[in-house]
């Protein structure tokens, strides 16, 4: 089996980075920017000796485990892609062994059951996960659910890894389906025998433990799948009082309400991520399951919610609290730890986002995720004790670093006289100093209740790294700025949101980087409506709109969440919520109430307004979307036909609304066409030379 070229295994160098500068050159081919990465999922052993992690070849997905003291890397399971199958993660179990999960991509028929208990889904794909033990050597392949072992439970029911058990070396916990609903297992590794901990609802998706091993959260869906409540029970009891309930379709909130990560210190309590009452942003906390009460603040921060941490999960520790500000932030909680995690994060570069991907409960070896605006990702290993920092793999196609655009942070003024910023990327060879009527795209996020990061972002990275200066505004009602920033574009769809945005790229005008004669808008999502409502009200900003999975009328969008669409079993729906679901409820706080005001809806739906379309316009969608209807793009079509306007609807077969590995050849076509629509309205890129 031929060895990943990423994979070389240069010789250890003192805290050098793996990459350096060269001449400007040719884009980068846009299989760089889709598909799947040619090694992910890395994790390394407790004793710090072997890396084990996924590289995608023809086959499809492999499971390597690479002995970092040899540089031999043994491939060990398989999963096919002519099957559509992939590797979905990968845990060790000690020294000797791994769990991993496969899971498999299924065609669901009108009229036969759905792949999962909580929805209902015709005409559709769904994925179906298995968890699995495996020697290191690939010996002793064990499945960890047998579906025979739940009765009459179907054999296209999923089932997730919920704890490794690290003190224990025999067994794991996995959630299992049951005809009554989800069961908790406690599974031998070396036969798959189990026996049954606990039992959940119909509707319970996973549990955590507190430091005994003890179930004490459990968190069910609620609203056929688009909400999450969490529950708690005290050790020793047996009835779940719940918590907290997120609202809106796909959780759509700025930082999770509510999320229990993993045991803490003591008995009956966990660490959780929590916005408290009072409190604007998400913060860390120690919550007690027996009374409801957070017993220790971790760390907070009045401006960003706290995101994912770096959790000690031998010593149930936590050993460093993150959020994304402007760039990752991660602040240390332990002493030893944090020395050492500025030594590596000053090393790579204040350009470059950095993971710990996996410490091993030894912890003297240290395997780092990176990436950036010039990094589309890395592998490394740190060494606490020699302080050496080596380089491992790539996660992506092989790019040089002077084909990749550079991300620079914008501060600019909205015409309300709100203080705002954004990301902006410069083409390769363009500095700021240089940067002078570029042409641009402004790329606003999705959600709304999303945000751009620092790093890789598959449409801003392709367009700049095509000569294009790309704009990214941090607009109000995006997410990670806490509540208050993102209500504040509750109800101004079209209003102080597109406001936000414009303001933006007026500054990049006035500044004199951006040539306002060459300049577009391209969105998914909630960007595709910025994009969509961008056609008819700001002509005097854009000359084209590239519009993706985008709400095009509001009043149909709405009446979909709560209704779903009748007599259409050719798309996934997932409409259809309920007047009382908390759905519903969200998008009407969020967007407005129909009932009330229609009038404003109307205003600001490009569908009601075509006529007043001032620009080219491209309308791409996935005909099995389920957040926005593919309907809202035929709406649109519809109202341009009949308006006499420039426009176009691609049509993507089989894919749903997100930006996944497996779709890769829908986002190519995503990619290639908006550039190429792009630059038969406003021109080519700039070709760059690098500045000295």
């Amino acid at each position: 089996m031929k060895l990943l070229k990423s994979i070389g295994f240069a010789a250890a160098v003192m805290f050098a980075p793996a990459m350096v500068a060269t001449t400007a050159q040719a884009a980068p081919p846009v299989e760089a920017f889709v598909g799947y990465d040619t090694f992910r999922l890395a994790e390394i052993s407790p004793d710090g000796k072997l890396i084990a992690g996924v590289r995608r070849e023809q086959v499809g997905d492999v499971l390597v485990v690479l002995n970092w003291e040899t540089k031999k890397v043994t491939p060990i399971q398989y999963a096919r892609a002519d099957q559509m199958m992939e590797i979905n993660f990968v845990e060790f179990k000690g020294n000797g062994q791994l769990i991993f999960g496969v899971r498999q991509k299924v065609k669901i028929e009108a009229g036969n059951a759905s792949i999962n208990r909580n929805e209902s889904i015709d005409h559709a794909f769904g994925w179906v996960g298995r968890a699995y033990a495996s020697n290191v050597d690939g010996s002793n392949l064990v499945n960890l659910y047998n579906p025979s072992s739940s009765g009459s439970v179907s054999r296209t029911a999923s089932t997730a890894l919920i704890s490794t058990l690290v003190n224990d070396d025999a067994h794991v916990l996995i959630a299992a389906p049951r005809p009554g609903g989800a069961e908790l297992r406690k599974v031998n590794i070396k036969d798959g025998s189990f026996d049954v901990i606990d039992r959940g609802s119909l509707f319970t998706v996973g549990w955590v433990l507190d430091k005994d091993n003890v179930p004490v959260m459990r968190e069910d869906v609620r609203g056929l799948g688009r909400g999450t409540a969490w529950l708690r029970r005290a050790p020793g009891t047996k009835d779940w009082i719940e918590v907290a309930r997120f609202m809106g379709l796909e959780r759509a909130n700025s930082g999770p309400a509510f999320e229990a990560l993993g045991p803490a210190l003591e008995s009956g309590q966990v660490f959780v991520n929590a916005r408290r009452d009072g409190k604007d942003t998400s913060g860390l906390y120690v919550f007690d399951t027996r009374t409801g009460e957070y017993k220790e603040e971790v760390h907070s921060d009045p401006n960003f919610d706290i995101g994912a941490s770096v959790l000690d999960r031998k010593n149930n520790r936590v050993l460093a609290a993150c959020y994304l500000a402007q760039k990752l932030t991660c602040v240390p909680k332990e002493e030893t730890f944090g020395r050492h995690w500025r030594a590596v994060t000053r090393a790579l570069g204040e350009d470059r986002n950095v993971n710990l991907a996996g410490r091993g409960q030894q912890g003297s070896k240290w395997l780092l995720s990176t990436n950036g605006p010039k990094d589309l990702g890395s592998y490394y290993l740190y060494d606490t004790t020699t302080r050496q920092l080596e380089y491992v793999s790539g996660q992506r196609p092989e790019v040089e670093e002077s084909q990749l655009p550079s991300q620079h942070i914008v501060n600019y003024k909205a015409s309300d006289g709100k203080d705002l910023w954004g990301y902006l990327w410069l083409p390769p060879g363009v500095s700021m100093a240089d940067a002078k009527n570029l042409p641009i795209v402004t790329v606003p996020h999705g959600g709304p209740e999303g945000r751009d990061n620092w790093g890789f972002d598959p449409f801003a990275t392709w367009l700049s790294a095509n000569g294009y200066a790309a704009f990214q505004p941090n607009f109000r009602g995006g997410g990670g700025q806490g509540r208050s920033f993102a209500q504040a574009g509750w109800g101004q769809w079209g209003l102080r949101m597109q406001e936000d945005v414009t303001d933006g790229v007026k500054h990049l005008f006035a500044q004199g980087i951006a040539d306002p004669k060459r300049s577009c808008v391209m969105g998914w999502s909630y960007g595709g409506y910025v994009a969509f409502t961008a056609s008819f009200q700001n002509a005097d900003v854009f000359k084209c709109s590239v519009a993706g999975a985008g709400v095009s009328d509001l009043m149909a969008m709405q009446r979909w969440t709560r209704d779903g669409e009748a007599n259409d079993p050719d798309v996934v729906d997932g409409g259809g919520a309920g007047r009382n679901s908390v759905s519903y409820k969200y998008w009407t706080a969020a967007i407005g109430d129909m009932d009330r005001e229609r009038e404003r809806l109307n205003r600001h739906s490009a569908a009601q307004n075509a006529n007043k379309v001032g620009m080219p316009l491209l309308m791409i969608h996935g005909d099995q979307d389920e957040i926005v209807p593919i309907n809202q793009s035929l709406l649109m079509e519809s109202a341009m036909k009949r308006a006499g306007k420039d426009h176009r609807l691609i049509v993507l077969k089989d894919t749903n609304h997100n930006y996944t590995m497996d779709q890769g050849d829908a986002w190519r076509t995503v990619l290639v066409e908006s550039l190429a629509f792009i630059k038969s309205h406003i021109g080519p890129g700039v070709s760059a030379t690098p500045s000295n």
